[in-house]
């Protein structure tokens, strides 16, 4: 996994807000602004129904959802997934229901009403890095996920390589990893391609094919 690296600067980001309560969050839009952020106030409806915007992105947007809401917003994630943009949720009533709400929603990180300027950045550092570290760890999940399923096709390949070039399986593996590493694939990758290809064409040169179809 590559190291992770941490957002400080915020300008240009915009901030949606998710709230009516104007008293407990007088001080969040100035101070969002001073931060270089552009603040907008998502409308809410009279059934509590907020719309997102449909061009949220995690590079440049962050939503900040008022708990006491009845309805935050109408999202409710499962275990392991991630909202589109990080997520600070805006605490008054500490009950677990509307905390609960919040963390169901996707919030990294909580500002408590009043909100007082001095605890803005700290919450959106929070927010905005901790989202980001969870959706590297998830990718690196599915990646090894991908190669772990991926890992049959490379004991198929050795089988084969052992058979087709009488070798023993440490010099079957050693081949099929030299030659996936000269075209920059993984070896499961290869391995998948080798095997995948040996069904109809058995005596093929697997990596001087692929190297031919990636200059063609």
């Amino acid at each position: 996994m590559t190291l992770l690296r941490f957002a400080q600067s915020f300008h240009r980001w915009r901030a949606l807000v998710v709230s009516n309560d104007q008293r407990g969050t007088a001080s969040l839009a100035p101070t969002l602004q001073k931060l270089g952020l552009i603040v907008e106030q998502l409308p809410i409806q009279l059934d509590s129904e907020v719309c997102t915007p449909d061009d949220l992105s995690p590079k440049r947007d962050i939503l900040f959802v008022d708990g006491d809401l009845n309805r935050p917003l109408a999202m409710t994630l499962t275990q392991g997934d991630l909202p589109p943009v990080p997520v600070v949720g805006l605490v008054g009533m500490e009950a677990p229901s509307r905390l609960r709400g919040l963390m169901q929603i996707g919030a990294t990180a909580f500002l408590s009403k009043p909100v007082h300027g001095g605890a803005v950045f700290s919450a959106l550092y929070l927010a905005v890095n901790e989202y980001t570290r969870r959706a590297e760890l998830r990718n690196a999940i599915e990646e090894f996920e991908k190669r772990r399923r991926l890992r049959r096709h490379v004991i198929k390949a050795v089988t084969l390589y052992m058979k087709t070039h009488s070798i023993d399986d440490d010099a079957a593996f050693a081949r099929l990893r030299g030659e996936s590493m000269s075209l920059r694939m993984s070896v499961e990758a290869y391995c998948q391609y080798v095997v995948q290809r040996s069904a109809t064409e058995p005596d093929r040169s697997y990596a001087a094919e692929i190297r031919k179809a990636s200059a063609d």
